[in-house]
């Protein structure tokens, strides 16, 4: 049992072979949690995987081969090589020839004859609960599904009843984990709540309504930091790439709102549109804290430069995970303005100087 994996159905009380499985029904054997695709050499997950990316010794595998191999020697009339003498060979030729033996079909199935289990007792396969604590139980899978076809005697706990998604997956003595199910319950009955009253709200441009569009890439929202005004991705970022007119001002032509002309620096791509200002911070708070998580691409790790500087929206990070500390340079003006000064260089000072 020691070199047995802990089985996964055990785990759960959901395993059907009882003291016939192959894996270990033992509490105390830990569990395998090593991902597969990371032997294999290729995990599309990378660090965000929920298994251990470790290498897997070789030993077991060894270990088997050679009892394996033992097994095969001391088989008796069997030779060294794994082949039987020819002798042996013909007489049992002989002995399972058709017109020696003739064959009877067995009444009963293969898997019935080995273990001795009838298909009436494979109800009493589910292996009882080893753990006399309460908090140690794990709650019946069927109940939470929303049925149980043992009803009250099941030997697992039925969780109690969740007002919000209806099914009975509140463990009744974990209440650190009922805590953690209600707040994710009630953050989800949101999220679908907006979705709906998002339903019905159409673009300033185009008038279409944003989330029944055709096309998938489209079905998004392109919130303006600075305005109100409901467009959908494609027609604001549309608005903001078109080339200006010579003469005219970028700021005050292509990036103001097309309805009420106020300025926006940026755009927010949502699913989602707001009906207060709380909703519509949480949303860009959001989007923010999801875009630091991403390497800047012209940061390159520290290797390049960043031509967005401070204002960058990425994560500016070096190799070995160090964070980039921005330093700040203000400079005053003659007029009493206060401006942030960047990639200053001896030449600038040099090019301004007049030598007499």
């Amino acid at each position: 049992m020691s070199n047995r994996v802990l089985c996964k159905f055990f785990k759960h009380g959901a395993c059907l072979k009882g003291e016939h499985c192959e894996y270990a029904h033992d509490w105390n054997t830990p569990a395998n949690n090593t991902c597969t695709f990371y032997q294999r050499g290729a995990c599309a997950y990378g660090s965000r995987c929920r298994y251990d990316h470790v290498k897997v010794s070789h030993l077991q595998s060894s270990a088997s081969s050679s009892s394996t191999a033992f097994i095969r020697n001391e088989t008796p009339g069997v030779t060294t090589s794994g082949v039987a003498p020819v002798s042996q060979v013909s007489s049992v030729q002989q002995e399972l020839s058709p017109s020696t033996t003739q064959f009877h079909p067995p009444n009963k199935a293969a898997w019935n004859q080995q273990s001795g289990i009838s298909d009436t007792a494979e109800d009493d396969l589910i292996p009882q609960p080893k753990s006399d604590r309460l908090v140690d139980q794990v709650i019946c899978s069927f109940a939470a599904a929303g049925n149980c076809p043992k009803g009250e005697k099941c030997p697992h706990i039925h969780g109690d009843l969740c007002p919000t998604c209806g099914k009975h997956c509140l463990h009744p003595f974990r209440p650190k984990e009922r805590e953690e199910h209600f707040q994710t319950c009630e953050k989800m009955q949101k999220h679908l709540e907006a979705l709906k009253r998002s339903q019905e709200i159409e673009c300033s441009v185009c008038l279409e309504r944003v989330l029944t569009k055709p096309a998938a890439s489209e079905r998004k929202f392109g919130l303006l930091s600075e305005c109100d005004h409901p467009f959908c991705i494609t027609c604001i970022r549309n608005w903001r790439n078109s080339s200006p007119s010579s003469g005219m001002d970028v700021n005050s032509t292509l990036r103001a709102c097309p309805i009420c002309r106020k300025l926006s620096y940026f755009v927010i791509p949502s699913v989602l549109w707001y009906f207060s200002k709380e909703e519509k911070d949480e949303i860009v708070d959001s989007y923010m804290a999801r875009l630091k998580s991403i390497d800047c691409k012209y940061f390159d790790f520290g290797s390049g430069s960043c031509p967005f500087g401070t204002s960058c929206f990425y994560k500016h990070a070096y190799r070995d995970g160090s964070v980039e500390e921005v330093v700040l340079r203000h400079l005053g003006a003659a007029d009493g303005e206060t401006i942030i000064a960047k990639n200053i260089s001896l030449a600038d000072f040099l090019r301004n100087l007049h030598i007499s």
